[in-house]
């Protein structure tokens, strides 16, 4: 479905207050240097309705999310900042917000949300592998003809994975609703994980991301309640007795693709498995609200078909997850280190063995952003993605369900998606219902 998205104008949102001499340079992380420096965004689709404001004025509504947008600023200062290399300047030097009209019904569109139907709806930076100085924050405000809104948020990644992305939704959420926000952020992350003194062993990520050649597609699966309610009871055993919904469908993806490659393959690959995992709750001395890339990765492989069923792939999630939460207890910059060199290792036999990956943005509260017009009707991520063998969970709008954004290569697609275990429990690319 072509839209016609029209962009009506462009402005720096300052913060309403300047940031104190003592907050002006904030020192990254070791995790946040080493994450990718593009950008990281969600987009929250708000319907019409006459019984709130939305809908009844576009100026009206653009108005309240700048003043509100300005008031939140000071809070989270570094994202009206500049990032200079392994540093963010907080100068107040703004957020960028883009107003565009769309010549579309939102039901409409709902209807055919393919991936690719998204990216008219992200500013235009936010879809360059370009590293990201600034805006560090870029937000467009999408006003369908309908009266419905797309509000889609990009931060660069460099400051942010999607829990602080959801904190900071939340905050602004609550300012335009006159509110305080209820968890303030910390960054103090490098106090946490400081960089080392020397030189990093290896090279971080702060130019453009090179993203290998090669025909990629992405696929919207939903996984309705019902769906998900089986498919927990199909992977129960001895073992994990109540596995989580978002275990089996991360056991159901794996194992799926798996054998989508070994089908198309002469010879039989070690498959393995990459998960980041926020270290939020499991690294003792770690605030909850700390803002910035928490995350460390879980690996799992699959040597030549030894996990088998469903249930194994979910007890060895199970084994794994709980061996991670024992090892973030005592995490520290030089655990770090040691976790990406070997995840190095594992990249570095990408010929030898297929690579995947699952992140989960379930349970982030996303789904709770009114900023006084209802909340949204459907959240979901940027659709489409730069990276093979990839997998971001969504949580559907009732939260019992799970939406998965899948991106394979075209052979590993055409048969993953014809795959009857999967076909069971998940429904391809469903309208949105509004």
């Amino acid at each position: 479905m072509e839209n016609k998205v029209e962009i009506l104008s462009r402005e720096v949102i300052k913060p309403s207050s300047p940031t104190p001499n003592d907050k002006r340079i904030l020192r990254l992380s070791l995790l946040d240097i080493l994450s990718s420096p593009m950008y990281t965004g969600a987009l929250l689709f708000y319907a019409a309705d006459p019984h709130n404001l939305l809908g009844s004025s576009s100026e009206g509504t653009s108005l309240k999310l700048k003043k509100s947008l300005s008031k939140t600023l000071p809070i989270f200062y570094p994202l009206a900042g500049r990032i200079t290399g392994s540093f963010i300047e907080c100068n107040d030097e703004g957020a960028v917000f883009i107003e565009a009209r769309v010549d579309h019904l939102l039901s409409e569109f709902l209807k055919c949300s393919v991936p690719e139907s998204l990216e008219s709806l992200i500013p235009v930076e936010a879809l360059s592998r370009e590293a990201v100085t600034w805006p560090v924050l870029l937000i467009q405000a999408n006003f369908f003809s309908c009266g419905g809104l797309v509000l889609t948020i990009c931060v660069s990644h460099k400051i942010t994975d999607a829990t602080s992305l959801a904190m900071f939704i939340i905050g602004w959420v609550e300012t335009a609703r006159g509110l305080e926000i209820t968890m303030t952020p910390s960054f103090t992350a490098s106090k946490f994980f400081p960089p080392p003194p020397d030189e990093l062993p290896f090279k971080p990520m702060d130019r453009k991301v090179e993203v290998e050649e090669m025909n990629y597609v992405t696929k919207r699966f939903v996984f309705d309640a019902s769906e998900i309610k089986k498919l927990r009871a199909k992977a129960s055993c001895n073992l994990v007795k109540n596995p989580t919904r978002v275990e089996v469908v991360t056991a159901l993806f794996w194992r799926c693709a798996t054998k989508a490659s070994r089908l198309s393959s002469l010879t039989t690959r070690t498959s393995v498995l990459l998960i980041p995992v926020s270290i939020r709750g499991k690294v003792d001395y770690l605030p909850e609200n700390t803002i910035g890339n928490m995350l460390s990765i879980m690996i799992l492989k699959n040597q030549e078909g030894m996990i088998d069923g469903i249930q194994d792939v979910v007890s060895e999630l199970r084994k794994t997850k709980e061996n991670f939460s024992l090892r973030c207890k005592e995490m520290s910059s030089s655990i770090v280190l040691e976790s990406l060199a070997e995840i190095g290792k594992v990249y570095g036999r990408g010929n030898e063995m297929d690579l995947w990956m699952s992140n989960s943005w379930c349970k982030l509260g996303m789904y709770e952003a009114d900023f006084g017009w209802g909340k949204p009707v459907w959240v979901t991520g940027r659709g489409t993605s730069s990276f093979k063998n990839f997998m971001l969970l969504i949580d559907a709008k009732d939260g019992e369900g799970i939406e998965a954004w899948i991106t394979l290569v075209d052979k590993h697609m055409s048969l993953f998606e014809q795959d009857e275990e999967l076909l069971e429990s998940a429904s391809l690319n469903p309208p949105v219902l509004i």
